[in-house]
């Protein structure tokens, strides 16, 4: 027999399936995004209030956009797949850190819909008060994808051939991005973040997850400057590393040396550990002043005579348990991160620094053995 619904009833089951479809369950609810955070300047170093920024996925879709706060900072709210983050790494790589408010206007949860055309706006807290177009206040606007066309065009391509960014926005931690500021020269590139981090906020007995990454500083030019507006790639990169001396004897004492830029923000807790390739033995380098750190080791008989490499990585400490993580140096070896012999691939989800250094020493037999 066929049944039969009243209204009330069909209004209770219509209810209940809109229910279920913006619940933070329901397959259709976007994931929590990475809030990207950076900064631009001019070419003097100075912040530049204003620039608006656009940041793309695999598509060449507008996933966010905003504008720079007073202090040339923004913040954009972007899916981990338009930032290549693999899902398949284990929990417990990422730096925890607690804190007591977050830095971000407008909160995860208004981040819903696709996740390719969420069209949240987001600006840094620094700047909530001066702000008052409701395209930076963190809310879902209407109109986004007409904004999108009249504002930003898709990624410049080459008349043969692929894009030049193409290969270079595959990376882990890469986005395609934006950037347009008054009298100053365009910018359109791939920039990486440098630090990945979940923030968390403890407030009336509760918690509040928050996904933070900081993105490259972007330097734009003047209009009829020589030099094209690019972004800067120095943070968390070896700079130099070298073995003093280079050559040893059994016994004899080594001191390893590395350099590695820190940025000004956040303030990045890591470790820095050097590993023997033939051998497996690691020592940790202590920070010596001015990004340089260093370790002191002895050539004892595990060491091979002849030519062995040393490799020097970085990867988060853990706030709640500072030093050494022997899970996240498992899973640096897991991913052949460590091996001389292996491409360095930068993950952020594991790794701190976006460089390995690779040293050689040279173990020689004593000359009153021979």
């Amino acid at each position: 027999m066929r049944m039969m619904c009243s209204p009330s009833h069909r209004l209770a089951l219509l209810l209940v399936l809109v229910f279920a479809l913006l619940s933070p369950c329901a397959p259709c609810r976007a994931e929590r995004p990475v809030w990207v955070t950076g900064r631009v300047v001019d070419a003097a170093g100075e912040p530049i209030r204003g620039a608006q920024l656009a940041v793309y996925d695999d598509a060449n879709h507008v996933v966010d956009y905003t504008r720079t706060d007073r202090n040339g900072e923004y913040a954009v709210a972007v899916p981990r797949a338009a930032l290549h983050l693999d899902h398949r790494h284990g929990p417990g790589f990422i730096a925890e850190v607690f804190g007591t408010m977050t830095r971000f206007v407008g909160d995860t949860i208004g981040y819903v819909g696709t996740p390719l055309r969420a069209g949240v706006r987001a600006v840094t807290s620094a700047e909530a008060d001066v702000f008052t177009d409701p395209l930076t206040k963190g809310t879902i606007a209407a109109g986004g994808a007409v904004i999108d066309q009249t504002l930003f065009a898709l990624t410049p391509k080459r008349k043969h051939g692929k894009a030049p960014a193409l290969e270079a926005r595959k990376m882990p931690g890469a986005l395609l991005i934006k950037v347009i500021a008054p009298q100053q020269n365009d910018l359109v590139s791939v920039a990486r973040i440098y630090w990945i981090q979940d923030e968390i906020v403890r407030a009336g007995g509760r918690e509040k997850h928050t996904t933070a990454a900081w993105l490259d500083p972007i330097e734009l030019t003047d209009y009829d400057s020589e030099h094209t507006s690019h972004v800067q790639t120095d943070y968390l990169t070896f700079r130099a590393a070298r073995l003093e001396p280079s050559l040893a004897e059994p016994g004899q004492a080594v001191r390893i040396y590395a350099a590695l830029p820190m940025p000004p923000a956040p303030n990045t807790p890591i470790v820095v550990v050097a590993r023997n390739n033939s051998t497996g033995e690691k020592w940790q380098l202590e920070p010596i002043g001015d990004g340089r750190y260093a370790a002191d080791i002895t050539v004892d008989r595990r060491f091979p005579h002849n030519d062995q490499v040393i490799s020097i990585l970085a990867y988060g400490e853990s706030e709640q348990h500072p030093g050494r993580r022997m899970e996240a140096e498992r899973s640096l070896e897991a991913n052949g991160l460590w091996d001389a012999k292996k491409p360095f691939v930068y993950d952020p989800l594991l790794v701190a620094s976006r460089s390995r250094a690779d040293v050689t020493l040279t173990v020689v037999t004593p000359r009153r053995s021979r």
